[in-house]
């Protein structure tokens, strides 16, 4: 999951792509945060299917892209493009740990980003919070 305002990324190693695990997953996670999620955009796959009960329990919109418009998940694109330098496409997902997958989003999240001036995704996020607190 990525926040489009901080390009803050949260990544987990799911056991499966059911969509109860994508469910508990990110409810788990969305409770958790230090602010308030209003709206959650979801690809259209069949592991979003419980996007609505996400969205209730976060009180937040769900909005879906098109479907083949990757320029409608621009952020999202552009992370994955990032996430493939730590897993080449073609890497058996499988054999990847959790201490890999945690290794990778907290280099990706302390990766300074030119259009922050060069400020990293942490450090917007954590910029944001103090304004809202």
């Amino acid at each position: 999951m990525t926040d489009r305002a901080t390009l803050h990324t949260k990544l987990l190693k799911l056991k499966n792509k059911e969509s109860e695990t994508v469910y508990e997953a990110s409810v788990k996670y969305l409770m958790e945060s230090n602010y308030p999620i209003r709206t959650h955009t979801f690809d259209n796959d069949k592991a979003f299917s419980a996007h609505e009960s996400i969205c209730n329990k976060l009180g937040a919109k769900s909005y879906f892209t098109r479907p083949y418009t990757s320029q409608d998940k621009g952020t999202v694109e552009n992370r994955i493009g990032v996430l493939r330098r730590f897993f080449p496409k073609g890497i058996d997902l499988k054999k990847v740990t959790h201490h890999q997958v945690s290794r990778a989003e907290d280099l990706l999240n302390n990766r300074p980003v030119k259009k922050f001036n060069y400020l990293t995704p942490n450090q917007v996020l954590q910029g944001k919070i103090a304004l809202i607190t």
